[in-house]
């Protein structure tokens, strides 16, 4: 059962250094190349590591394996792609956030993800645990020549839970999916103050 938000930015404080992952019933995903449609499996987790103002950011990783392909052993095959993540969290609990591929040189166009925080009772209609009555139900499509459409209820994880050691879909643990993805950069830089009535005539 679904219950409505009565919230302001302040509320979501909370999503500072928490982390999210893919459960398993929300693991397929569809993808499209070269006008040939198939289901694949994506497991996605999120460290959210600020948030201020109805703003947040992190990092995300993400590994996509066809369906019915067996586990890779760790160190074989691709590993993971980290993205840099960061977007906004209205009061009504609406989300927009941009993915922007971590790899040097990439020219792979930015990913958008929208959706909304959603509070649940302790098991939601699908059987799936909600730690702290929330989940993050997102929309996503991503890719150049191979498109991927995917929607997901991102679940918390914390150390100690079973998912933490071992994703579903993928023979990973959360640190070791997160391994090689570096936050982004929150230094703010000094600016000039502006001048009322616009730039000074020298």
């Amino acid at each position: 059962m679904n219950h409505p938000v009565d919230s302001n930015p302040s509320d979501w404080n909370w999503l500072k250094d928490t982390y999210w992952y893919v459960p398993p019933g929300s693991l397929p995903a569809l993808q499209m190349d070269d006008d040939t449609l198939s289901w694949v499996i994506d497991q996605t987790v999120w460290h959210i590591t600020g948030y201020r103002d109805g703003y947040f950011w992190g990092v995300s990783a993400t590994l996509i394996r066809r369906q019915g392909e067996q586990d890779t052993p760790k160190g074989r095959g691709p590993g993971p792609v980290c993205f840099s993540m960061f977007g906004s969290i209205t009061p009504e609990a609406q989300i927009h956030l941009t993915f922007i591929v971590q790899r040097k040189m990439s020219s792979s166009p930015p990913t958008i993800g929208i959706g909304r925080a959603i509070q649940h009772q302790a098991v939601d209609h699908q059987g799936l645990p909600h730690q702290d009555g929330w989940s993050l139900e997102m929309q996503m499509s991503s890719g150049d020549r191979t498109q991927t459409a995917h929607w997901a209820s991102m679940t918390r994880v914390r150390p100690g839970d079973p998912a933490w050691e071992t994703l579903p879909g993928v023979d990973l643990s959360v640190p070791e999916m997160l391994g090689n993805c570096k936050p982004p950069d929150t230094t703010e830089r000094s600016q000039s103050p502006i001048q009322p009535g616009g730039p000074q005539q020298g």
